[in-house]
């Protein structure tokens, strides 16, 4: 057996992107007694896709750990997952799609995002209204989703969260027409600016609750459950991710004044964390990748920093535009032939699309022929159907 391409035996079902149970749940109808755990499979790996994770007991793990630090967040991730993957199946999406999460991560961000941030930006519980609008945009982002995908299929790049953040933006933006969001009041006690040392013990808590955060939960036991879904799928994941947030965390310093509560919190560091990711999961891991992976980091800090004076003036935050605007920029680059870097199109996960890589390269050489498209990579076949 190829143990490159077959991921042996249980592991098959648990690590990377468990091929075993794509395969098992492939070959079953969504009309038939199978449907239920179908649909589990895909919320599941719906909830881990947002933090680029195609496997259901990563996303198990996340929900987990949403439920443990706001179970409204929890509920919203779920009752927004199953809208998308409802809507996507009247809509005929391709069903590879549908099964790896792919038409449903921005649902899930959907409802985790606003049921987190609504209460903080009205001063108020989540009234039972906001919840209709939430359904509503997790069937928008569907649409969205797959609208996007076909603008970018030409260039070959992922439309991320995009589809998240402009349902997103349209919900709030209704929500305030409907009189459902109030002004914020016009001054509090921790708006007194007031100067204070940075206390480097809280900016790398601060990464660390980025992993929460890219779901809008501010939380250690989200964070760790979060990291450790990460690392069940894919260490290298994991590491880019971590040291993005880092990153992020860091440069925040310098393009934010004190008091640097939002750094503490991880509200600086998630966009960093969503784009060390998107390169460890679009391009074969290197040590250059990671530094492209720690310059995009930086790059969409300063983004985060350019865009929130123009959110503020509705009371929103940025969301994840800095980590799309930026990670498409840096993925179309390496894409255009700039770098002797290796694109991945239709990715599995980092340690896969590595050693096949270098067994291409490995067989390339020793059949002493031309190099083929390194960035044409084996795939599966759930991807394959995803395109």
């Amino acid at each position: 057996m190829d143990y490159v391409k077959n991921t042996p035996g249980v592991l098959g079902w648990v690590v990377g992107h468990s091929p075993a149970v794509s395969r098992a749940l492939g070959r079953r109808s969504w009309m038939s007694p199978w449907a239920l755990l179908k649909t589990i499979d895909s919320l599941l790996r719906g909830i881990g896709q947002v933090c680029f994770a195609d496997n259901p007991l990563s996303g198990l793990l996340i929900l987990l750990g949403l439920f443990l630090g706001n179970p409204l967040a929890g509920l919203g991730a779920v009752v927004t997952s199953l809208t998308a993957i409802i809507t996507a199946l009247i809509f005929k999406q391709p069903d590879g799609a549908i099964g790896a999460g792919l038409t449903n991560f921005s649902a899930v961000l959907v409802g985790t995002v606003i049921t987190s941030v609504y209460p903080i930006i009205c001063h108020q519980p989540l009234p039972s209204p906001v919840w209709g609008y939430m359904v509503a945009g997790a069937a928008f982002s569907v649409c969205l989703f797959s609208a996007l995908a076909a603008i970018l299929a030409p260039t070959k790049l992922p439309p991320f969260t995009l589809p998240f953040n402009i349902a997103t933006c349209i919900v709030f933006i209704c929500l305030r027409s409907h009189g459902l969001v109030g002004v914020t009041p016009e001054a509090t006690a921790q708006e007194v600016a007031e100067e204070e040392s940075v206390q480097w013990g809280q900016v790398f808590l601060g990464s660390f609750l980025s992993a929460g955060q890219a779901y809008a939960v501010e939380s250690i036991a989200c964070s760790s459950l979060t990291l450790i879904g990460l690392f069940l799928y894919s260490p290298i994941l994991t590491v880019f991710a971590f040291f993005g947030a880092l990153t992020s965390s860091l440069t925040a310093l310098a393009v934010s004044s004190a008091p640097y509560a939002a750094v503490y919190a991880g509200g600086w560091g998630y966009n960093g964390f969503l784009s060390g990711g998107s390169l460890a999961i679009f391009m074969v891991p290197s040590p250059r990748v990671f530094l492209l992976a720690i310059v995009n980091s930086v790059f969409t800090t300063f983004l985060h920093a350019a865009l929130v004076p123009s959110f503020a003036l509705n009371q929103l935050p940025v969301f994840t535009f800095p980590f799309c605007i930026s990670s498409l920029l840096f993925l179309a680059m390496a894409g255009a032939g700039g770098m002797d870097s290796v694109r991945v199109y239709e990715p599995t996960f980092p340690e896969r699309d590595l050693l096949l890589s270098k067994q291409e390269i490995r067989e390339t050489e020793k059949d002493g022929i031309a190099a083929r498209d390194p960035a044409a990579l084996p795939l599966s076949e759930n991807q394959r159907e995803a395109v």
